[in-house]
């Protein structure tokens, strides 16, 4: 099967729920490339972390979509319907300098790298000579832009309109490197491949980010509301202490480490500054917390703030997601049911100060992401006791030790 666009291209009914879902406009259609895990087709049945993203976040405003109504078109197609048709939407694009001025864009949705696939036959060295490689590029496709940047001759680029082609000029040796997203493409050669073992990563390019795509002249209002809704699945820890967004990254990826956090001692640093604070001014230093100020949140590195709970579970500040300040969250689990926040507070209260790993999404990568968090009781100066935290992602390749071991 060929790579191929989903186009939803539909009359949208709208419910009658307010401003919101009036803003949804009448003709809107929707396109979607099968590009799995983002989006794809399985027996029969669209699916993927986009596909399942704009179904929700639709389904807030307002719309009876679903995707049942979905129909299929080649990328190039997709593409170009988007660049020249008003109210219209394009999932999952690449969002790089050449694009910015075509789209309005809502997300990010997810990142992922750009690499270039090679049979397991070539040599490693040749892989470094990117200029010589006869290079294979699907059209329109965000490959093309990361291997010239790499420094690939754009002579030796031969355009295919899709996965199954790129797949069979590699495999029959008339190209000598696919450039591809990782995930799609791993997909593709799973598929299209008569023996995958044959064909693999070669040479990474760089992380690309996806967004969704809006036509230029699609309403502000409209893109606005969905960028909006977005935000809302992947911030939202109301009631369960997980997104949506973690639900629906989790049916399809699974967790990852991360290239870069911050270090372990930068973690602490912050925590115990944090308990001294409290142990001076606990209220003032809670609504500080509470309003992102820094050092209780890092200006540069969004990745390193600080949480407050007290030893009922109630969350009492986070620096970066007010939510669910107030709330008593015990009994809540990261997205593959550990509650970790109930076995931070038994913890600290048992020892003092530890660490919890658990799994979660990552602000600067997207994705889920093992995650660590150290944490330490203190006793507020209002005299109630209260429990401080702040995290790191585990880094890949990097032996982390045990736990118990850490701090």
């Amino acid at each position: 099967m060929s790579r191929c666009l989903v186009l939803i291209a539909i009359l949208l009914l709208l419910s009658p729920m307010g401003s919101i879902g009036a803003l949804i406009p009448d003709d809107l259609q929707i396109i979607t490339e099968e590009y799995a895990p983002l989006n794809y087709m399985e027996n029969g049945t669209l699916k993927g972390i986009s596909v399942d993203l704009m179904e929700e976040v639709l389904h807030r405003m307002g719309s009876n979509l679903t995707r049942d109504s979905f129909q299929v078109l080649p990328w190039n197609e997709g593409y170009a319907r988007v660049s020249t048709t008003p109210d219209s939407i394009l999932f999952s694009t690449d969002r790089f300098p050449e694009r910015e001025s075509q789209f309005l864009w809502v997300g990010p949705v997810i990142a992922s790298r750009e690499v270039l696939f090679t049979r397991t036959d070539t040599n490693r060295s040749d892989v470094t000579d990117i200029a010589s490689l006869r290079i294979v590029a699907l059209t329109d496709d965000c490959g093309k832009k990361y291997v010239i940047d790499a420094g690939a001759d754009e002579q030796n680029i031969i355009e295919v309109p899709s996965a199954k082609d790129a797949v069979r000029l590699i495999e029959n040796g008339s190209a000598d490197a696919w450039a591809y997203n990782e995930l799609a493409g791993q997909h593709g050669i799973d598929r299209y491949a008569g023996d995958p073992t044959r064909l693999s990563v070669g040479k990474d390019l760089g992380i690309s980010t996806y967004y969704f795509a809006f036509h230029p002249k699609t309403s502000p209002e409209f893109v606005n509301a969905v960028n909006t809704t977005l935000q809302d699945l992947k911030r939202d820890r109301t009631n369960t202490g997980i997104t949506e967004y973690e639900r629906i990254v989790a049916r399809y990826l699974s967790v990852q480490c991360a290239t870069t956090s911050p270090g372990r001692d930068r973690v602490m640093d912050l925590v115990n500054l944090t308990a001294a604070a409290i142990a001076t001014d606990a209220q003032g230093t809670i609504a500080s917390i509470h309003a992102g100020e820094s050092p209780y949140r890092d200006p540069v590195d969004s990745e390193l703030y600080v949480f407050v709970f007290d030893t009922k579970v109630n969350l009492m500040a986070n620096a970066v997601n007010t939510a669910n300040t107030g709330k008593n969250l015990a009994g809540t689990t990261d997205v593959f049911g550990y509650p970790f926040r109930d076995e931070m507070i038994e913890g600290a209260v048992q020892n003092g100060t530890g660490w919890v790993s658990y799994v979660y999404s990552n602000p600067n990568s997207l994705g889920l992401y093992q995650k660590m968090s150290y944490y330490q009781l203190v006793n507020g100066s209002d005299g109630i006791e209260y429990v401080v935290g702040a995290g790191r992602y585990r880094i890949c390749g990097v032996a982390e030790g045990n736990l118990s071991d850490q701090g």
